[in-house]
Parts: C-alpha cells; structure tokens; sequence
C-alpha cells in the first residue's frame, strides 16, 4: 500500500539519509599492494593497502547488475558506463564491466540462475535465501581480512552503529557479505490529542484503552456525524507488515497483531525452535476474532480494505486514529493544512498482556557478495569504501553535480549510521535547550541533522519539549517543516521507547516460493479480511491454514528451515 504520500515521506528521508551517507571519496594518489589468494580461496590481503587510495594498476570487476528500463541515463551514458564509473577508473583504477544485466523483475531469477549454474561474476547484490544458498554452496570468498585491511573508517563506523549486522552473514568466522542498512520503524499509535483533550480521556496503552478511545470518538461525534474509529488498510493494501515488507507500518493494522502476540506474515520459532509462518498460528486466528468482534462494533472502519485510500479520511478530519511510524508527520501535511488544530500525536502503544512494545523489526534484504576465487575483492571492498564516504570536489566535477542513483553506482546499497535516528533527535533537543551550539554537531557523519538543525528555531517553538501542533510554526520554513515535524514529532516516541523486537527467519523468497507465493498470499489476504468484515465464519481460518499447507506451504516451511 506504497500511496502517494507514503512515497513522498519515504523519499524525504532517504534524501536525508543519502545525504549523510554520501557517494564519494577522498582522492588519494597513494600506491597500494593488490591481494592475492591461494588454492583454499581465502584472502591474504595486504594490509598496507590505503582503502581511499588509487589502484596503480587498473583492476577489472565483473559484476550482475539490475536495470531499472524506465530510468533514463544522461545522453548516452549507460549503467555500465557513466558519469560515476569513469569517475571510478580515473580516481581508483577501478574498472567495472556487466557480466550480464536484467530488469528489475528478472533479477533475482538472474541470480539463481548463476547460483544453480556456478557461473557467477565477481560480485553482485543477492537477497538472504541466495547469499545462504551461496555460503552452503561453498561460493562465496571469505572476506574477513580483506574488510579489516582495507575497509574505510566510515564504513566500519556503519557496521558498528548497526549492532549484528555483520554478525549474521558471519559463519564460522567468516564475513561472506556486505549487507545494506535500514531505517529503524515501529508502528506507533496516532490519535488526535485535541480529542482526547476535548473528552479528557487519557493516552492509550492496552488494546482494551484503543477500543474504549475509539468508541468515545465516535459516540461524541468528534469528526462529524461519519466519525471513524481506527482507519487503516485501503483498497488493494497490506493487513500487515511481512517478511517481504517489514518496514510497512504505515496504515495497517500489524500493531492489533503484536499486541496480541501474534506475527502474521512473517516467519517465527515455534516452541521446538522451529521456523513456522505467522499467519497460520493460533495467535493469528485470536486476533482476527477480537477484530472481527470490533468491526461489528463499528470500533474498526466500516470501509477496511474498501476505501481508496484510509489517509484520505484522515486528511479530511473524520478520524482520529491509525497506526504508523515515526515518520508518519510526512503524511500529515494536509491533514493540519485542512485543520491546523488537528493535533495528531504518537503514543508507544497498545502494549502486549506483558505491558511490552512489540513488532517485528524490519530487516535489509540486500547483500554485496564475492564469488570465491576472484583474485582482487579489495577492489569491492574500495568500492564501497567510496560509496559511503563525503564528497569531495573530484565526485562533483565528475558528476557535474548531478545527484548518483542506484542506476548509475554499481553494487548499490543504502548504507547509513544505525544511530542516525537517536543523533538527530538527540541533537535537535540539545541543540534547541541550548546544551550544544551549532559547531558541536558531527557535519561528517550526521549532515542531515546539521541541515535540520540550521532550520530547527525557525519551526519549534517554546516549549521545546512539548510537540503539540499549537507549538510549531508551520510557516515561517515550510520547506523544512516536514522535515523538522516528523524528527521530533514523532522520531522523539520513538527514539525513546523500549521496543522490543521479533526478526523473521526469512526475509526473502525461497525456490517454491517463486511458483506457489503469489497465490498463497493472495488466499491469506482474501480469507483474513472476509473473517474481518464477518462474511465469512472465523472458523475459515482452519481451512485456510489446511489448504495452505497443501497447497504449497508445507514445502516452503520445509525449505525456510533448511536455510536456518
């Protein structure tokens, strides 16, 4: 359910996020030593090579790479030679040729393609059921040394800020990849303050709290005479967040799920450790029942998985809660335009039985991987080295100062600091109660939160700790308010709740998943809202889990715990 404003306030914070993550390097002359392997195909790397430095001889990498045939390159430039790879050979001595291309939705059978075939480039970007394939396969060069010799300060610090990363492409004590980071998400609760304040009714923290809010809102009318409850899920969207979408929290219903103890959509230990699927789960079955009895209520919106877009009753003032992450003010925009009263507010709820915060955590799906034997992977060390580190005045000649994509850069991946999140609202918050000054912020490492912070006193008024909407002034900056709004707002809950996270044991495709998931989802989705809306009998659910192991479950369960 990627609406519109979704996109919009996605984008805004990867903008951010490649920015303090930016796509250059130091350009140094320094000669350094090429690396070697022996007949095991382990590295013996150098360790004086200068991971910012130039090759002294040109060094050729061959890689898999994904083409995107709606973007379009700068004149004649192509994804294998462009502005940002003939900077790499000038710079680097780093030589990148396609071994083969494919589109966006043929890359990953690409990929299994040259796994099942062992005829694999030097390196290439796979999903975490191919780099477990590889590493079984014995594909895959051990690039343990080779990252402690010639890996850059910054790209260690963003290992390092992102705490078992590293550790979990690591078998036996070897590295085997490089995976990209992700942005920290939680579903929070938003509810419209101003009504709670009007009703004085206090911030929700168990399930039993949302229900009762929710009633009052609509018994007082406090959207009009078509007061909704909870908003959520759209026409065409999710229920929940899963596997293939952990970091989609935004107007589902996963939190109702995770209050519940329950994990649809996503792949967990059952009580002999075992991986099993979410949505076939008692848990699951618990809470479809508590939902359908609040639809008949009228507690959940009529129009769940009807409605067009479940923003747009948002946008219009007729609801007064959903759920969403901290970066949900993107989206609200309107929504306080149409009203500027409208005081939407997250809150670190509905809490499990436990009075826990829970979700599932939401998890890269890439990974920058070496085939085993390729005699230079310092080569893809460097490159990514370069990828990460600040701009220097070569990169923007070079690039005429054109903004690089993942079209341009080979073996793309987002890579940013894991306490990027805490740095700006903790900074925004010192800096505005004047315990830090301008200077004091890490302009290298942290350049968005620099930019914000040069913008911060002209949106947040005093009081700085109190983030109601009547606090803010939405217009003496508005091209920053968005930014500013969404990092206190709501990046404060969130910066400051315990949450305590379930990762899937998947968190990508298996074989028979390619052929049988489409329907399988397709059964889940329809079967789940059916129970939802009470036109079909809870006991569905026992069909649905019956015919999904049938109809292919069984064998995709099977296949996630081989990969364990």
């Amino acid at each position: 359910m990627k609406k519109q404003g979704i996109k919009k306030g996605l984008t805004a914070i990867m903008v951010g996020l490649l920015i303090t993550t930016s796509l250059s390097a130091c350009s140094s002359n320094n000669t350094t030593n090429s690396s070697s392997n022996n007949s095991e195909g382990s590295t013996n790397v150098a360790v004086n090579i200068d991971p910012l430095g130039k090759f002294p001889e040109p060094l050729e990498v061959s890689i898999g790479r994904s083409l995107d045939t709606n973007y379009k390159f700068n004149g004649t430039d192509t994804a294998e030679d462009n502005a940002y790879t003939r900077w790499l050979k000038e710079e680097y001595n780093i030589v990148v040729k396609h071994a083969w291309e494919a589109s966006v939705t043929d890359y990953d059978q690409k990929v299994s393609l040259a796994i099942s075939s062992n005829d694999l480039p030097d390196a290439m970007r796979v999903n975490e059921t191919q780099l477990k394939q590889m590493i079984k396969a014995d594909q895959l060069e051990d690039l343990t040394e080779v990252y402690k010799n010639v890996g850059a300060p910054r790209l260690k610090d963003i290992y390092e800020s992102n705490p078992g990363l590293l550790e979990n492409v690591t078998v036996d004590n070897k590295l085997y990849a490089f995976p990209e980071t992700t942005l920290p998400s939680a579903p929070l609760t938003w509810i419209r303050k101003d009504w709670l304040d009007k009703l004085g009714l206090e911030a929700p923290k168990s399930l039993e709290d949302l229900e009762k809010i929710a009633k009052a809102f609509i018994d007082n009318k406090m959207g009009g005479k078509n007061t909704v409850g909870i908003v959520g899920t759209g026409q065409g969207g999710a229920l929940y967040s899963t596997f293939l979408t952990s970091s989609d929290h935004y107007m589902n219903f996963s939190s109702l799920f995770f209050a519940n103890g329950a994990y649809p959509g996503i792949w967990v230990k059952d009580k002999d450790g075992k991986a099993v699927y979410g949505s076939t789960l008692p848990e699951t079955k618990q809470t479809l029942a508590m939902m359908r009895e609040w639809y008949t209520k009228g507690i959940l919106d009529k129009e769940v998985g009807l409605r067009k877009s479940g923003q747009e009753i948002a946008v219009s003032g007729e609801a007064g809660i959903f759920f969403g992450p901290w970066w949900t003010p993107y989206n609200l925009q309107d929504a306080i335009k149409n009203d500027p009263e409208a005081n939407w507010r997250p809150y670190v709820a509905p809490l499990n039985a436990a009075g826990e915060f829970t979700s599932n955590q939401a998890t890269g799906s890439n990974f920058i991987v070496v085939k085993k034997g390729y005699e230079h992977p310092e080569a893809v060390v460097k490159m990514l080295n370069v990828h990460v580190s600040e701009k220097i005045a070569s990169y923007e000649g070079a690039t005429k100062g054109k903004e690089m994509t993942g079209q341009e850069i080979p073996l793309f991946i987002i890579a940013g600091a894991g306490d990027q999140l805490d740095y700006t609202v903790n900074t925004l918050r010192d800096y505005l109660d004047g315990k830090i000054k301008l200077e004091d912020i890490d302009k290298v490492n942290y350049g968005f939160t620099n930019d914000l912070a040069l913008h911060v006193k002209d949106i947040k008024i005093a009081p700085f700790d109190n983030y109601d909407i009547q606090h803010w002034d939405q217009v003496k900056d508005p091209g920053f308010f968005a930014h500013v709004y969404a990092h206190l707002n709501g990046g404060s809950t969130f910066v400051d709740a315990d949450v305590k996270y379930l990762r899937s044991l998947a968190t990508s495709k298996t074989k028979t998943m390619d052929a049988r998931w489409t329907n399988l989802k397709k059964m889940e989705d329809e079967t789940f809202l059916k129970i939802i809306l009470g036109s079909s009998p809870l006991e569905d659910f026992d069909t649905f889990v019956q015919k999904w192991m049938e109809q292919g479950g069984d064998t995709i369960t099977k296949e996630v715990n081989e990969l364990q």
